[in-house]
Protein backbone atom coordinates (compact mmCIF):
# COMPACT_ATOMS: atom_id res chain seq x y z
CA UNK A 1 0.00 0.00 0.00
CA UNK A 2 2.80 2.44 0.90
CA UNK A 3 4.74 1.64 -2.30
CA UNK A 4 1.70 2.25 -4.51
CA UNK A 5 1.16 5.67 -2.97
CA UNK A 6 4.84 6.52 -3.52
CA UNK A 7 4.57 5.89 -7.30
CA UNK A 8 1.31 7.88 -7.64
CA UNK A 9 3.19 11.00 -6.54
CA UNK A 10 4.49 11.35 -10.18
CA UNK A 11 1.03 12.44 -11.44
CA UNK A 12 1.24 15.99 -9.85
CA UNK A 13 4.73 16.32 -11.31
CA UNK A 14 3.38 15.71 -14.86
CA UNK A 15 0.64 18.29 -14.38
CA UNK A 16 3.19 20.86 -13.14
CA UNK A 17 5.40 20.41 -16.20
CA UNK A 18 2.43 20.95 -18.54
CA UNK A 19 1.42 24.06 -16.71
CA UNK A 20 4.95 25.45 -16.96
CA UNK A 21 5.05 24.74 -20.68
CA UNK A 22 1.66 26.42 -21.35
CA UNK A 23 2.71 29.45 -19.30
CA UNK A 24 5.85 29.91 -21.27
CA UNK A 25 4.01 29.61 -24.59
CA UNK A 26 1.47 32.27 -23.64
CA UNK A 27 4.26 34.57 -22.48
CA UNK A 28 6.05 34.29 -25.75
CA UNK A 29 2.92 34.91 -27.76
CA UNK A 30 2.20 37.99 -25.73
CA UNK A 31 5.55 39.48 -26.36
CA UNK A 32 5.24 38.95 -30.10
CA UNK A 33 8.75 40.30 -30.44
CA UNK A 34 10.54 37.03 -30.31
CA UNK A 35 11.79 35.57 -33.46
CA UNK A 36 10.20 32.51 -35.04
CA UNK A 37 13.43 30.50 -34.97
CA UNK A 38 13.71 30.86 -31.26
CA UNK A 39 10.13 29.70 -30.88
CA UNK A 40 10.84 26.60 -32.88
CA UNK A 41 13.95 25.80 -30.85
CA UNK A 42 12.06 26.24 -27.62
CA UNK A 43 9.27 24.07 -28.92
CA UNK A 44 11.67 21.32 -29.91
CA UNK A 45 13.38 21.51 -26.55
CA UNK A 46 10.06 21.26 -24.82
CA UNK A 47 9.00 18.32 -26.95
CA UNK A 48 12.26 16.53 -26.19
CA UNK A 49 11.86 17.21 -22.52
CA UNK A 50 8.35 15.85 -22.56
CA UNK A 51 9.48 12.76 -24.45
CA UNK A 52 12.13 12.05 -21.83
CA UNK A 53 9.63 12.56 -19.08
CA UNK A 54 7.24 10.21 -20.85
CA UNK A 55 9.90 7.50 -20.96
CA UNK A 56 10.56 8.06 -17.26
CA UNK A 57 6.89 7.63 -16.52
CA UNK A 58 6.78 4.43 -18.53
CA UNK A 59 9.71 3.02 -16.59
CA UNK A 60 8.11 4.05 -13.32
CA UNK A 61 4.86 2.47 -14.41
CA UNK A 62 6.62 -0.82 -15.15
CA UNK A 63 8.31 -0.77 -11.75
CA UNK A 64 5.00 0.02 -10.12
CA UNK A 65 3.31 -2.93 -11.81
CA UNK A 66 6.21 -5.18 -10.65
CA UNK A 67 5.92 -3.92 -7.09
CA UNK A 68 2.17 -4.41 -7.16
CA UNK A 69 2.73 -7.96 -8.40
CA UNK A 70 5.20 -8.61 -5.56
CA UNK A 71 2.76 -7.11 -3.07
CA UNK A 72 -0.02 -9.35 -4.36
CA UNK A 73 2.30 -12.39 -4.04
CA UNK A 74 3.36 -11.37 -0.52
CA UNK A 75 -0.26 -10.74 0.37
CA UNK A 76 -1.20 -14.15 -0.91
CA UNK A 77 1.60 -15.81 1.06
CA UNK A 78 0.64 -13.87 4.18
CA UNK A 79 -2.99 -14.84 3.65
CA UNK A 80 -2.05 -18.52 3.40
CA UNK A 81 0.15 -18.32 6.48
CA UNK A 82 -2.48 -16.38 8.37
CA UNK A 83 -5.19 -18.80 7.35
CA UNK A 84 -3.24 -22.03 7.93
CA UNK A 85 -1.46 -20.97 11.15
CA UNK A 86 -1.99 -23.42 14.07
CA UNK A 87 -2.61 -20.46 16.40
CA UNK A 88 -5.89 -18.60 16.32
CA UNK A 89 -5.44 -15.03 14.98
CA UNK A 90 -7.98 -12.21 15.17
CA UNK A 91 -7.97 -8.69 13.75
CA UNK A 92 -10.22 -6.39 15.78
CA UNK A 93 -11.15 -2.79 15.93
CA UNK A 94 -10.27 -0.84 19.05
CA UNK A 95 -13.89 -1.32 20.12
CA UNK A 96 -13.39 -5.07 20.19
CA UNK A 97 -15.23 -5.84 16.96
CA UNK A 98 -13.76 -8.81 15.06
CA UNK A 99 -12.70 -7.69 11.57
CA UNK A 100 -11.02 -10.89 10.43
CA UNK A 101 -10.07 -14.36 11.74
CA UNK A 102 -8.26 -17.43 10.51
CA UNK A 103 -9.25 -21.06 10.32
CA UNK A 104 -7.69 -21.90 13.74
CA UNK A 105 -9.92 -19.23 15.32
CA UNK A 106 -12.98 -20.74 13.61
CA UNK A 107 -12.04 -24.18 14.99
CA UNK A 108 -11.45 -22.70 18.43
CA UNK A 109 -14.85 -20.96 18.51
CA UNK A 110 -16.55 -23.91 16.81
CA UNK A 111 -18.22 -21.92 14.01
CA UNK A 112 -17.42 -20.69 10.46
CA UNK A 113 -15.61 -17.37 10.00
CA UNK A 114 -18.76 -15.75 8.59
CA UNK A 115 -20.44 -16.12 11.99
CA UNK A 116 -17.43 -14.71 13.80
CA UNK A 117 -16.60 -11.60 11.75
CA UNK A 118 -18.44 -8.38 12.75
CA UNK A 119 -19.14 -9.74 16.22
CA UNK A 120 -17.51 -8.54 19.42
CA UNK A 121 -14.88 -10.62 21.20
CA UNK A 122 -16.64 -10.44 24.56
CA UNK A 123 -19.55 -12.41 23.05
CA UNK A 124 -17.29 -15.49 22.96
CA UNK A 125 -15.81 -15.05 26.46
CA UNK A 126 -17.26 -16.76 29.52
CA UNK A 127 -18.97 -14.63 32.15
CA UNK A 128 -16.31 -15.13 34.80
CA UNK A 129 -13.58 -13.87 32.42
CA UNK A 130 -15.41 -10.68 31.33
CA UNK A 131 -13.65 -8.53 33.93
CA UNK A 132 -10.25 -9.90 32.90
CA UNK A 133 -11.04 -9.09 29.24
CA UNK A 134 -12.11 -5.56 30.15
CA UNK A 135 -8.88 -4.92 32.07
CA UNK A 136 -6.93 -6.38 29.17
CA UNK A 137 -8.64 -4.04 26.71
CA UNK A 138 -8.22 -1.02 29.00
CA UNK A 139 -4.47 -1.57 29.46
CA UNK A 140 -4.03 -2.19 25.73
CA UNK A 141 -5.77 0.99 24.58
CA UNK A 142 -4.56 3.36 27.29
CA UNK A 143 -0.98 2.15 27.66
CA UNK A 144 -0.39 0.76 24.14
CA UNK A 145 1.53 -2.14 25.61
CA UNK A 146 1.40 -5.77 24.59
CA UNK A 147 -0.97 -7.61 26.92
CA UNK A 148 -1.39 -11.28 27.86
CA UNK A 149 -4.42 -12.60 29.73
CA UNK A 150 -5.85 -16.07 30.34
CA UNK A 151 -9.57 -16.26 29.50
CA UNK A 152 -12.27 -18.88 29.55
CA UNK A 153 -14.37 -19.22 26.40
CA UNK A 154 -18.04 -20.01 26.25
CA UNK A 155 -18.39 -23.70 25.56
CA UNK A 156 -22.09 -24.29 25.00
CA UNK A 157 -22.01 -27.50 26.99
CA UNK A 158 -18.70 -28.73 25.54
CA UNK A 159 -15.51 -29.27 27.51
CA UNK A 160 -14.41 -25.87 28.92
CA UNK A 161 -11.54 -24.22 27.10
CA UNK A 162 -9.02 -21.78 28.48
CA UNK A 163 -7.03 -19.60 26.09
CA UNK A 164 -4.14 -17.18 26.43
CA UNK A 165 -5.07 -13.86 24.77
CA UNK A 166 -2.02 -11.89 23.57
CA UNK A 167 -2.76 -8.50 21.99
CA UNK A 168 -1.01 -5.47 20.53
CA UNK A 169 -2.14 -2.33 18.68
CA UNK A 170 -1.31 -1.76 14.99
CA UNK A 171 -1.63 1.73 13.45
CA UNK A 172 -0.65 0.68 9.92
CA UNK A 173 -3.00 -2.25 9.38
CA UNK A 174 -5.94 0.00 8.50
CA UNK A 175 -4.89 3.56 7.51
CA UNK A 176 -6.56 6.26 9.53
CA UNK A 177 -7.51 4.12 12.53
CA UNK A 178 -6.00 1.82 15.14
CA UNK A 179 -6.47 -1.91 14.89
CA UNK A 180 -6.12 -4.61 17.47
CA UNK A 181 -4.19 -7.72 16.51
CA UNK A 182 -4.70 -10.71 18.81
CA UNK A 183 -3.67 -14.34 19.07
CA UNK A 184 -5.49 -17.02 21.05
CA UNK A 185 -3.53 -20.05 22.30
CA UNK A 186 -5.44 -22.98 23.71
CA UNK A 187 -3.93 -23.65 27.18
CA UNK A 188 -6.72 -25.94 28.44
CA UNK A 189 -4.38 -28.92 28.80
CA UNK A 190 -1.81 -26.73 30.52
CA UNK A 191 -4.41 -25.43 32.96
CA UNK A 192 -5.62 -28.97 33.53
CA UNK A 193 -2.08 -30.10 34.29
CA UNK A 194 -1.57 -27.09 36.53
CA UNK A 195 -4.76 -27.96 38.40
CA UNK A 196 -3.64 -31.58 38.75
CA UNK A 197 -0.19 -30.44 39.85
CA UNK A 198 -1.74 -28.06 42.37
CA UNK A 199 -3.89 -30.92 43.66
CA UNK A 200 -0.83 -33.15 43.91
CA UNK A 201 1.05 -30.39 45.72
CA UNK A 202 -1.78 -30.04 48.21
CA UNK A 203 -1.84 -33.79 48.74
CA UNK A 204 1.92 -33.80 49.13
CA UNK A 205 1.81 -30.94 51.61
CA UNK A 206 -0.86 -32.75 53.59
CA UNK A 207 1.21 -35.94 53.59
CA UNK A 208 4.33 -34.01 54.59
CA UNK A 209 2.40 -32.34 57.40
CA UNK A 210 1.08 -35.73 58.48
CA UNK A 211 4.54 -37.21 58.37
CA UNK A 212 5.84 -34.23 60.29
CA UNK A 213 3.16 -34.78 62.92
CA UNK A 214 4.04 -38.47 63.07
CA UNK A 215 7.74 -37.65 63.31
CA UNK A 216 7.09 -35.13 66.06
CA UNK A 217 4.98 -37.63 67.94
CA UNK A 218 7.62 -40.33 67.43
CA UNK A 219 10.36 -37.93 68.54
CA UNK A 220 8.40 -36.98 71.63
CA UNK A 221 7.81 -40.66 72.36
CA UNK A 222 11.51 -41.41 71.82
CA UNK A 223 12.51 -38.52 74.07
CA UNK A 224 10.10 -39.77 76.70
CA UNK A 225 11.63 -43.25 76.51
CA UNK A 226 15.18 -41.88 76.61
CA UNK A 227 14.41 -39.62 79.53
CA UNK A 228 12.78 -42.51 81.36
CA UNK A 229 15.87 -44.70 80.86
CA UNK A 230 17.95 -45.24 83.97
CA UNK A 231 21.23 -45.26 82.02
CA UNK A 232 22.83 -42.18 80.45
CA UNK A 233 22.43 -42.02 76.66
CA UNK A 234 24.49 -39.54 74.60
CA UNK A 235 24.62 -38.78 70.87
CA UNK A 236 27.81 -37.29 69.39
CA UNK A 237 28.78 -36.07 65.92
CA UNK A 238 31.85 -37.00 63.88
CA UNK A 239 33.95 -34.50 65.87
CA UNK A 240 32.93 -35.96 69.23
CA UNK A 241 30.67 -33.03 70.17
CA UNK A 242 27.57 -33.87 72.22
CA UNK A 243 24.38 -33.38 70.19
CA UNK A 244 21.78 -34.81 72.53
CA UNK A 245 21.51 -36.46 75.92
CA UNK A 246 18.86 -37.75 78.30
CA UNK A 247 18.05 -36.79 81.86
CA UNK A 248 19.99 -39.72 83.31
CA UNK A 249 23.20 -38.21 81.89
CA UNK A 250 22.63 -35.03 83.88
CA UNK A 251 21.69 -36.99 86.98
CA UNK A 252 24.73 -39.29 86.92
CA UNK A 253 27.38 -36.70 86.05
CA UNK A 254 25.87 -33.73 87.87
CA UNK A 255 25.66 -31.33 84.88
CA UNK A 256 22.77 -29.28 83.55
CA UNK A 257 21.69 -30.11 79.98
CA UNK A 258 22.84 -26.78 78.51
CA UNK A 259 26.28 -27.30 80.09
CA UNK A 260 26.88 -30.42 77.98
CA UNK A 261 25.16 -29.73 74.64
CA UNK A 262 27.72 -28.73 72.03
CA UNK A 263 30.61 -29.70 74.34
CA UNK A 264 33.25 -32.32 73.54
CA UNK A 265 32.51 -35.70 75.10
CA UNK A 266 36.10 -35.83 76.32
CA UNK A 267 35.03 -33.31 78.99
CA UNK A 268 33.42 -36.22 80.84
CA UNK A 269 36.36 -38.60 80.47
CA UNK A 270 39.52 -39.04 82.48
CA UNK A 271 42.83 -39.22 80.60
CA UNK A 272 42.86 -43.00 80.66
CA UNK A 273 39.17 -43.10 79.82
CA UNK A 274 39.72 -40.82 76.82
CA UNK A 275 42.30 -43.23 75.41
CA UNK A 276 39.92 -46.16 75.86
CA UNK A 277 37.08 -44.19 74.26
CA UNK A 278 39.15 -43.26 71.18
CA UNK A 279 40.02 -46.89 70.53
CA UNK A 280 36.40 -47.95 71.04
CA UNK A 281 35.22 -45.21 68.66
CA UNK A 282 37.67 -46.38 65.98
CA UNK A 283 36.34 -49.94 66.34
CA UNK A 284 32.73 -48.77 66.18
CA UNK A 285 33.41 -46.77 63.00
CA UNK A 286 33.99 -50.11 61.24
CA UNK A 287 30.51 -51.38 62.17
CA UNK A 288 27.45 -51.18 59.91
CA UNK A 289 25.00 -48.33 60.36
CA UNK A 290 22.01 -49.16 62.54
CA UNK A 291 23.41 -52.33 64.09
CA UNK A 292 22.93 -53.04 67.76
CA UNK A 293 25.87 -51.91 69.91
CA UNK A 294 28.70 -54.43 69.66
CA UNK A 295 31.60 -52.33 70.91
CA UNK A 296 31.63 -52.27 74.70
CA UNK A 297 34.38 -50.88 76.87
CA UNK A 298 34.90 -49.99 80.50
CA UNK A 299 36.57 -46.70 81.38
CA UNK A 300 36.77 -44.08 84.09
CA UNK A 301 34.53 -41.03 83.59
CA UNK A 302 34.62 -37.78 85.53
CA UNK A 303 31.66 -36.14 87.28
CA UNK A 304 31.24 -32.38 87.49
CA UNK A 305 32.53 -32.55 91.06
CA UNK A 306 35.75 -34.15 89.77
CA UNK A 307 34.95 -37.57 91.22
CA UNK A 308 35.88 -40.50 88.95
CA UNK A 309 33.41 -43.30 88.40
CA UNK A 310 33.70 -46.60 86.45
CA UNK A 311 31.38 -46.68 83.44
CA UNK A 312 30.63 -49.29 80.75
CA UNK A 313 30.27 -47.77 77.26
CA UNK A 314 28.19 -49.36 74.48
CA UNK A 315 28.72 -47.60 71.13
CA UNK A 316 26.54 -47.78 68.01
CA UNK A 317 26.96 -46.01 64.67
CA UNK A 318 23.88 -43.97 63.70
CA UNK A 319 24.49 -42.89 60.08
CA UNK A 320 27.03 -42.44 57.29
CA UNK A 321 28.01 -39.05 58.74
CA UNK A 322 29.76 -40.89 61.58
CA UNK A 323 27.35 -39.91 64.32
CA UNK A 324 27.29 -42.29 67.26
CA UNK A 325 25.02 -43.16 70.14
CA UNK A 326 26.70 -44.05 73.43
CA UNK A 327 24.81 -45.90 76.14
CA UNK A 328 26.54 -45.66 79.52
CA UNK A 329 26.08 -47.82 82.58
CA UNK A 330 27.24 -46.68 85.98
CA UNK A 331 29.34 -49.54 87.34
CA UNK A 332 29.91 -48.23 90.87
CA UNK A 333 27.39 -50.55 92.49
CA UNK A 334 28.44 -53.43 90.27
CA UNK A 335 32.10 -52.89 91.11
CA UNK A 336 31.27 -52.72 94.79
CA UNK A 337 29.39 -56.01 94.63
CA UNK A 338 32.12 -57.59 92.52
CA UNK A 339 34.71 -56.48 94.99
CA UNK A 340 32.73 -57.93 97.85
CA UNK A 341 32.34 -61.20 95.96
CA UNK A 342 36.07 -61.19 95.24
CA UNK A 343 36.82 -60.59 98.91
CA UNK A 344 34.52 -63.43 99.90
CA UNK A 345 36.19 -65.62 97.28
CA UNK A 346 39.61 -64.75 98.62
CA UNK A 347 38.52 -65.51 102.16
CA UNK A 348 36.98 -68.82 101.08
CA UNK A 349 40.09 -69.82 99.17
CA UNK A 350 42.21 -69.01 102.20
CA UNK A 351 39.88 -71.00 104.45
CA UNK A 352 39.93 -74.02 102.15
CA UNK A 353 43.71 -73.78 101.94
CA UNK A 354 44.04 -73.77 105.71
CA UNK A 355 41.60 -76.64 106.15
CA UNK A 356 43.39 -78.72 103.53
CA UNK A 357 46.70 -78.01 105.22
CA UNK A 358 45.48 -78.57 108.79
CA UNK A 359 43.26 -81.60 108.15
CA UNK A 360 43.81 -83.55 104.96
CA UNK A 361 47.46 -82.56 104.68
CA UNK A 362 48.24 -83.69 108.21
CA UNK A 363 46.34 -86.95 107.76
CA UNK A 364 48.15 -87.76 104.53
CA UNK A 365 51.51 -86.97 106.12
CA UNK A 366 50.69 -89.24 109.06
CA UNK A 367 49.59 -92.05 106.73
CA UNK A 368 52.75 -91.71 104.70
CA UNK A 369 54.88 -91.96 107.84
CA UNK A 370 52.95 -95.01 109.13
CA UNK A 371 53.22 -96.88 105.85
CA UNK A 372 56.95 -96.18 105.63
CA UNK A 373 57.39 -97.54 109.21
CA UNK A 374 55.36 -100.65 108.33
CA UNK A 375 57.45 -101.14 105.21
CA UNK A 376 60.61 -101.00 107.28
CA UNK A 377 59.19 -103.46 109.84
CA UNK A 378 58.16 -105.93 107.11
CA UNK A 379 61.48 -105.74 105.32
CA UNK A 380 62.99 -108.65 107.25
CA UNK A 381 59.80 -110.65 107.59
CA UNK A 382 57.88 -110.39 104.27
CA UNK A 383 59.69 -108.68 101.44
CA UNK A 384 56.61 -108.62 99.20
CA UNK A 385 54.47 -106.84 101.80
CA UNK A 386 57.31 -104.47 102.59
CA UNK A 387 57.55 -103.54 98.89
CA UNK A 388 53.81 -102.89 98.69
CA UNK A 389 53.84 -100.64 101.74
CA UNK A 390 56.87 -98.83 100.36
CA UNK A 391 55.08 -98.11 97.06
CA UNK A 392 51.98 -97.01 98.97
CA UNK A 393 54.08 -94.63 101.03
CA UNK A 394 55.56 -93.16 97.85
CA UNK A 395 52.05 -92.66 96.40
CA UNK A 396 51.04 -90.86 99.54
CA UNK A 397 54.10 -88.61 99.19
CA UNK A 398 53.03 -87.76 95.62
CA UNK A 399 49.50 -86.94 96.87
CA UNK A 400 51.00 -84.75 99.58
CA UNK A 401 53.08 -82.90 96.96
CA UNK A 402 50.00 -82.32 94.79
CA UNK A 403 48.06 -81.20 97.83
CA UNK A 404 50.78 -78.72 98.72
CA UNK A 405 50.59 -77.29 95.22
CA UNK A 406 46.84 -76.88 95.57
CA UNK A 407 47.28 -75.30 98.99
CA UNK A 408 49.90 -72.96 97.55
CA UNK A 409 47.56 -71.87 94.73
CA UNK A 410 44.61 -71.42 97.08
CA UNK A 411 46.52 -69.49 99.74
CA UNK A 412 47.49 -66.25 97.95
CA UNK A 413 50.37 -64.19 99.11
CA UNK A 414 49.20 -60.98 100.79
CA UNK A 415 50.42 -57.50 99.89
CA UNK A 416 52.44 -56.54 102.93
CA UNK A 417 53.83 -53.21 104.00
CA UNK A 418 56.52 -53.59 101.34
CA UNK A 419 53.92 -53.14 98.62
CA UNK A 420 53.43 -54.87 95.29
CA UNK A 421 57.13 -55.27 94.51
CA UNK A 422 57.84 -57.26 97.69
CA UNK A 423 54.72 -59.38 97.11
CA UNK A 424 55.80 -60.27 93.55
CA UNK A 425 59.29 -61.17 94.76
CA UNK A 426 57.76 -63.41 97.44
CA UNK A 427 55.57 -65.03 94.76
CA UNK A 428 58.60 -65.90 92.65
CA UNK A 429 60.50 -67.29 95.65
CA UNK A 430 57.56 -69.44 96.68
CA UNK A 431 57.53 -71.49 93.48
CA UNK A 432 58.48 -75.06 94.53
CA UNK A 433 61.85 -76.09 93.13
CA UNK A 434 60.64 -79.61 92.49
CA UNK A 435 58.38 -78.30 89.72
CA UNK A 436 61.45 -77.97 87.53
CA UNK A 437 60.59 -74.35 86.64
CA UNK A 438 62.93 -71.43 87.05
CA UNK A 439 60.94 -68.33 88.01
CA UNK A 440 62.40 -64.79 88.17
CA UNK A 441 61.20 -61.25 88.79
CA UNK A 442 62.34 -58.07 86.99
CA UNK A 443 61.52 -54.49 87.95
CA UNK A 444 62.15 -51.63 85.48
CA UNK A 445 61.72 -47.87 85.80
CA UNK A 446 61.25 -48.28 89.54
CA UNK A 447 61.98 -44.59 90.07
CA UNK A 448 58.74 -43.76 88.20
CA UNK A 449 56.61 -46.31 90.02
CA UNK A 450 53.94 -44.44 91.93
CA UNK A 451 52.02 -45.64 94.96
CA UNK A 452 49.00 -47.65 93.83
CA UNK A 453 45.73 -48.12 95.70
CA UNK A 454 45.80 -51.27 97.79
CA UNK A 455 42.92 -52.77 95.78
CA UNK A 456 44.90 -52.30 92.56
CA UNK A 457 48.02 -53.91 94.03
CA UNK A 458 45.99 -56.90 95.26
CA UNK A 459 44.44 -57.51 91.86
CA UNK A 460 47.80 -57.20 90.08
CA UNK A 461 49.28 -59.72 92.49
CA UNK A 462 46.37 -62.14 91.92
CA UNK A 463 46.80 -61.76 88.14
CA UNK A 464 50.49 -62.59 88.50
CA UNK A 465 49.64 -65.63 90.62
CA UNK A 466 47.12 -66.86 88.07
CA UNK A 467 49.56 -66.29 85.21
CA UNK A 468 52.36 -68.19 86.99
CA UNK A 469 49.93 -70.98 87.88
CA UNK A 470 48.82 -71.35 84.24
CA UNK A 471 52.45 -71.44 83.10
CA UNK A 472 53.27 -74.17 85.63
CA UNK A 473 50.25 -76.34 84.96
CA UNK A 474 49.42 -75.93 81.27
CA UNK A 475 52.27 -74.46 79.21
CA UNK A 476 55.06 -77.01 79.77
CA UNK A 477 57.40 -74.11 80.41
CA UNK A 478 60.85 -74.37 81.93
CA UNK A 479 61.24 -70.68 82.68
CA UNK A 480 58.78 -68.00 83.83
CA UNK A 481 59.56 -64.29 84.06
CA UNK A 482 57.39 -61.85 86.03
CA UNK A 483 58.01 -58.20 85.10
CA UNK A 484 56.71 -54.90 86.50
CA UNK A 485 57.36 -51.52 84.88
CA UNK A 486 56.06 -47.96 85.01
CA UNK A 487 55.56 -46.10 81.73
CA UNK A 488 53.96 -42.71 81.25
CA UNK A 489 52.35 -42.75 84.68
CA UNK A 490 50.82 -46.18 84.04
CA UNK A 491 51.73 -49.63 85.32
CA UNK A 492 52.40 -52.72 83.20
CA UNK A 493 52.58 -56.24 84.56
CA UNK A 494 54.00 -59.03 82.37
CA UNK A 495 54.11 -62.80 82.82
CA UNK A 496 56.23 -64.49 80.12
CA UNK A 497 56.95 -68.23 79.77
CA UNK A 498 58.79 -70.37 77.21
CA UNK A 499 56.04 -72.98 76.91
CA UNK A 500 54.03 -74.06 73.89
CA UNK A 501 51.80 -70.94 73.77
CA UNK A 502 48.04 -70.40 73.79
CA UNK A 503 45.85 -71.41 70.81
CA UNK A 504 44.45 -68.43 68.91
CA UNK A 505 40.80 -69.27 69.48
CA UNK A 506 41.36 -69.65 73.21
CA UNK A 507 43.45 -66.48 73.38
CA UNK A 508 40.84 -64.35 71.61
CA UNK A 509 37.84 -65.49 73.61
CA UNK A 510 39.41 -66.01 77.07
CA UNK A 511 37.68 -69.37 77.15
CA UNK A 512 39.94 -70.86 79.82
CA UNK A 513 38.88 -70.46 83.41
CA UNK A 514 42.23 -68.99 84.46
CA UNK A 515 42.23 -66.54 81.56
CA UNK A 516 38.71 -65.38 82.38
CA UNK A 517 39.71 -64.82 86.00
CA UNK A 518 42.68 -62.68 84.98
CA UNK A 519 40.57 -60.65 82.56
CA UNK A 520 37.92 -60.14 85.23
CA UNK A 521 40.44 -59.00 87.85
CA UNK A 522 42.01 -56.61 85.37
CA UNK A 523 38.64 -55.03 84.62
CA UNK A 524 38.06 -54.44 88.34
CA UNK A 525 40.88 -51.89 88.40
CA UNK A 526 40.13 -50.37 84.97
CA UNK A 527 42.98 -52.09 83.15
CA UNK A 528 43.38 -53.93 79.86
CA UNK A 529 44.58 -57.50 79.47
CA UNK A 530 46.36 -58.85 76.39
CA UNK A 531 47.37 -62.48 75.91
CA UNK A 532 49.67 -63.30 72.99
CA UNK A 533 52.14 -65.89 71.83
CA UNK A 534 55.69 -64.89 72.65
CA UNK A 535 58.46 -65.12 70.05
CA UNK A 536 60.15 -67.54 69.52
CA UNK A 537 57.86 -69.64 71.69
CA UNK A 538 55.77 -69.36 74.78
CA UNK A 539 53.05 -67.06 76.08
CA UNK A 540 53.06 -63.42 77.12
CA UNK A 541 50.37 -62.00 79.42
CA UNK A 542 50.27 -58.20 79.73
CA UNK A 543 48.08 -56.31 82.19
CA UNK A 544 48.22 -52.58 81.51
CA UNK A 545 46.74 -49.89 83.74
CA UNK A 546 47.25 -46.58 81.98
CA UNK A 547 47.77 -43.39 83.95
CA UNK A 548 47.52 -44.94 87.37
CA UNK A 549 46.78 -41.54 88.88
CA UNK A 550 43.31 -41.76 87.36
CA UNK A 551 42.61 -45.07 89.00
Amino acid sequence: MKDSRRFNDHEPLSRDLRAIAEARLQARRADGQEEEEEEEEDLQSLVEELSIHKLELEVQNEELRKVQSDLRAAHDRYAVLYEMAPVAFLTLSTKGEILNCNRAAANLFGMPPARIVDRFLHEFVDEESQDALHLHYYALVNHSQTQSTALKLKTGGAVPRTVLLESELDSELNPGELSWFASLTDISDQKKLEAELSSLNRDLEERVQERARQYLASRQETLAVLNAAADPIITIDSKGMIQSLNRATCRVFGYAEDELLGVSLLTLLTNAGADVFRRALADCAEEEVGEAPKVRREALWRMKSGKKIPVEMALARIDEDDRFTIVLRDLREKKRLEWEVMQVTESERSRISRELHDSLGQELAAMSLDTRVIAEDQAGINAADASKFQRFSEKLQQCIAQLRTIIFDLAPIDVSDGGLVDALEALVRSIPEQDGIKCSFHLSHSESLMALPRETEIQLLRIAQEGVHNARKHSGAKQVVVGLSCKGGGVELQIIDDGHGVPLQKRSSFSGQGLRIMEYRCSLVGGELDIMNYDPKGTKVVCRIERAQDS
